[in-house]
């Protein structure tokens, strides 16, 4: 048995609590000032302006209610609960020693897959949380980082898990349905977000910043048991084995949640998914009943329907929201932001209808400068307007590529014009840029659909799924793929003038000097870019397009340009985003708020150079899934290989630690450093004078084999002394600084995160040494 500390230590601390109460207290009071100078919309009774906004407000009132009420009334239920927490941990310290590996294995599993599972419900939930999906990953690392190094602090609160989770979810899908994320806005000035206005007065900004605090806090607390009950476990097992088995129980979690991704599974699925694993581990019946009784009514929860013309996909990257209106069209919402319309654009269906016809033409656009092409590569082909006006325009055959195989699906089983339907389409489900590298096809004409993701490629980085779509080499590389007279097409919905000017200027780059054309298409505030040799360049566009190349060529416009090192399309110049330091600083100081709360002796239960190991893992794992999502493509399965990957080689680097017994850890460092190093130098090499399949394994092999010394380098530090509870505890938190440092790849690029692992790496040598 593990000896505990005296006194209380179970109890919650106030300011734990007090840090949700205050996220939620700015959310409402900012939500109220946006809705009282909305008030107008809701005409001149104050009784229907009253029932208007009575569903808005009740979520967050609801919430500071419930935990005013909770916390003084604490001391009439927490006795119990405390009782009932102190049975469940005897109940886990009475498994035999012999037996917790797999108990191990089950809660490190269970971790992951809820970290996993939670960064997909916020994003679902709210389209804020899609394009900066780091707060949910940030807020999984603080609670999990906190729960480790708890194992011996109170009794193991893994009964309250699921009630837990299934509150949280509760209330974020409740408040989905009240319409909060309408008054949602972008906090990140220097960025622009498509269908997501910026934060533009105080209320706007009270709303954002008190609900990321409010969500972050939660969520966080929320896996402080998840945290907890593994560590606990650990901690009556001999160090590297008992890591060992949570490397393997995280490796099981990616694998699970990834089969479920793979079966475009909705939440219900998930969390019944990990009620399963989390179960066994409660000891009791009414522990599980308790539990049982929350994720059912959760489930019963998003089981029910409450728009009757809308339907809900989740694809492995996001939420899609079919709706069908009443007049018979049908559009498409991504992550509950407008996507696409599904169009019948026909001669016979468009008729004189003009708003149709106007969309007919822009379709048209491309087939207007090279009629009846023989081959057409659409990329971002959706679900299949452009496919179809290929179709129509004489194109002998069209590749359509998407790398969203639900939204594929969707077009075949909904466009009414079928287009994926046509011997003439082959569609692919693949990223778009991995497409056209690989390609050896040439086109007659390559278009860019109105092609934006709505997300981000994954939690681990602030990479848009699309970014690499839109880089000045990806462009290269599509002018490759044209035939001798060929045209690329790129239509994009321009938000702001610098944006225009971007895309054409990266065009006039990418094809030698050679402006683009560009033609007003008045469909979704669009603009078609034209470029290649089969595009007039001294003379008037044909009849009916309105050309516009004087306007986004404006040459007092000054933007920088999208690059693979620097691939964010929607900030016109390479600067630190202030803004985003606002958001940081935020969710750091409510961190350290609730490190205070509740792990107050934290600087001495934590390892420094695992902090700082931490620090370097998270950066070295950001930067390897840009670059291998660069090399094999932005698709969600290249991202779990990578990160099952890393585990896989964190295992092996484990077992490796576990024979050498006592290993020089200053000799790991410095394999560790000269290793980044080797990395860093190759990611700059060109290796298209290699088979492409050589090239994949070589480059693959030095990014991530400073990855396996780190994973050595960490082990070492457990054999050494530091202490399983507080070297993963601290390895988490450290990483959470390592999440913060990556965003300085906003102004520097992704290539600047190599010199902060390396600064990272060689303070936990720094440290290593000074405590040894």
């Amino acid at each position: 048995m593990t000896e505990r500390s005296p006194g209380s230590p179970g109890r919650l601390p106030a300011l734990a609590p007090g840090v949700i109460l205050f996220g939620w207290s700015a959310f409402a009071f900012g939500l109220l000032g946006q809705l009282a100078s909305r008030s107008s919309e809701f005409g001149e009774s104050s009784m229907l302006r009253l029932a208007a906004l009575a569903p808005t407000l009740l979520g967050p009132v609801a919430m500071i209610a419930l935990f005013v009420l909770g916390w003084r009334t604490r001391r009439a239920w927490w006795p119990a609960l405390e009782r009932r927490l102190e049975a469940h941990s005897r109940a886990l310290d009475a498994i035999p020693a012999e037996r917790l590996g797999p108990w191990i294995l089950l809660a490190s599993g269970a971790g992951l897959f809820a970290e996993l599972m939670m960064i997909r419900v916020h994003a679902s939930c709210f389209q804020l949380f899609a394009l900066f999906k780091n707060v949910s990953l940030l807020s999984c690392f603080l609670g999990l980082g906190i729960g480790y190094a708890r194992s011996d602090r109170g009794p193991a609160t893994t009964p309250l898990v699921l009630p837990a989770i299934a509150l949280q979810i509760a209330l974020l899908h409740s408040l989905r349905l009240f319409g909060i994320g309408d008054f949602l806005r972008n906090p990140i000035a220097e960025q622009a977000a498509m269908g997501f206005a910026t934060v533009g007065d105080v209320a706007q900004a009270l709303t954002v910043y008190g609900f990321l605090i409010a969500v972050f806090s939660i969520n966080a607390l929320c896996f402080v048991p998840l945290g907890q009950t593994a560590s606990r476990l650990m901690s009556r097992c001999e160090r590297l084995p008992a890591y060992g088995w949570n490397l393997i129980g995280s490796l099981a979690g990616i694998a699970a949640f990834s089969v479920l991704s793979f079966a475009w599974t909705p939440p219900p699925v998930w969390v019944l998914a990990l009620a399963a694993a989390l179960l066994p581990i409660l000891r009791s019946r009414g522990e599980r009943l308790f539990s049982a009784v929350a994720v059912a009514g959760l489930v019963v929860l998003l089981s029910l329907s409450v728009q009757p013309t809308a339907t809900d996909f989740y694809s492995p990257y996001q939420i899609l929201t079919l709706h069908h209106a009443t007049a018979g069209s049908t559009s498409l919402s991504v992550n509950d932001a407008y996507f696409q319309r599904l169009l019948d654009l026909r001669p016979a269906a468009v008729g004189r209808n003009r708003l149709l016809r106007s969309w007919s033409n822009y379709y048209a656009i491309p087939y207007r400068v090279k009629p009846e092409p023989d081959n057409v590569l659409v990329v971002g082909a959706g679900t299949g307007n452009d496919v179809a006006a290929a179709l129509r325009h004489g194109a002998h055959h069209v590749d359509a590529v998407e790398i969203d195989p639900a939204i594929v699906a969707i077009g075949r089983a909904e466009h009414p014009e079928a287009p994926y339907a046509s011997p003439r389409v082959t569609a692919i489900v693949d990223d778009a840029r991995s497409y056209v590298r690989g390609s050896h096809s040439q086109y007659d004409v390559i278009v860019f659909g109105l092609l934006d993701s709505h997300t981000l490629l994954a939690g681990l980085t602030n990479v848009r799924l699309d970014s690499y779509v839109y880089t000045v080499e990806a462009l290269r590389e599509a002018r490759a793929r044209l035939a001798p007279g060929g045209v690329l097409s790129l239509s994009f919905s321009l938000l702001t003038p610098e944006l225009a000017h971007k895309l054409y200027l990266m065009l006039e780059q990418a094809f030698d000097g050679t402006p683009p054309r560009a033609a007003l298409s008045y469909y979704d505030r669009s603009v078609t870019f034209l470029a290649g040799a089969g595009v007039p360049a001294d003379r008037a566009l044909p009849e009916g397009l309105v050309d516009v190349s004087a306007n986004v060529g404006d040459p007092s416009l000054r933007v920088d340009l999208s690059t693979d090192d620097w691939p964010f399309l929607y900030m016109a110049h390479r600067v630190y985003p202030r803004t985003y330091a606002v958001v940081i600083a935020a969710l750091l100081a409510v961190s350290l708020m609730l490190i205070r709360a509740l792990l107050p002796d934290a600087a001495s239960r934590l390892s420094p150079p695992c902090f700082f190991l931490g620090a370097g893992f998270m950066l070295l794992e950001t930067k390897s899934i840009t670059e291998l999502a660069l090399l094999f493509g932005t698709t969600w399965v290249v991202v779990s290989a990578v990160i099952a990957s890393i585990l896989v080689l964190g295992f092996f680097g484990n077992a490796l630690v576990g024979c050498i017994r006592q290993p020089r850890r200053g000799a790991l460092y410095a394999l560790l450093i000269a290793s980044l190093a080797v990395s860093w130098r190759a990611a700059g090499l060109e290796l298209s004078a290699l088979p492409r399949d050589l090239a994949r394994l070589l480059f693959t092999v030095t990014l991530t084999f400073p990855l396996f010394f780190a994973g050595m380098a960490f082990s070492a530090e457990v054999e050494a002394g530091a202490g399983l509870p507080g070297a993963l505890s601290a390895n988490l938190l450290g990483a959470m600084l390592g999440g913060f440092l990556e965003y300085n790849s906003m102004v520097l690029g992704f290539s600047a995160l190599w010199g902060f692992a390396l600064g990272a790496y060689a303070l936990a040598a720094a440290t290593s040494l000074r405590t040894r």
